[in-house]
């Protein structure tokens, strides 16, 4: 899948943010990629993947924001977002999970807690505790 970004989107930055991404977290065997360009060239990011990548439709969707699925044997989808936009917070978040191992042990029990649930509750609850954390 690397080589496939490599060579559709050589001027983007990727990087893994899921929960595989950081040691201790309860994940369910997914792999999440975040894909960011600065917001000049998100058009053209989105032109490009979309011609070799459908859009998962189950997942927001907006200007600077848009959600991939990959074809492969794994579950493996992209985040695409402009650099240093509003939707810009994975990494910042996957550094406070990796600097506080507490922090960590609170996430996890968050997804513990709505495993098996309804997913837009999830997200919601995984949304408010995301904002949370990079607010400080």
């Amino acid at each position: 899948m690397l080589a496939l970004l490599a060579a559709t989107v050589p001027d983007a930055e990727v990087f893994e943010v899921g929960s595989t991404a950081v040691a201790g977290v309860i994940g369910k065997g997914d792999l999440d990629v975040l894909v960011r360009v600065p917001e000049p060239g998100f058009p053209h990011l989105l032109a490009r993947l979309d011609a070799v990548l459908p859009r998962n439709p189950a997942q927001y969707a907006s200007p600077i924001y848009q959600g991939y699925t990959v074809p492969s044997p794994l579950d493996v989808a992209l985040q695409c977002t402009v650099t240093g936009g509003p939707h810009d917070d994975f990494l910042p978040f996957l550094d406070a999970l990796r600097a506080d191992p507490a922090l960590v042990d609170r996430y996890n029990a968050l997804k513990r807690r709505f495993d098996g649930g309804s997913m837009d509750a999830y997200r919601e609850a995984k949304r408010a505790f995301v904002e949370a954390v990079l607010s400080g």
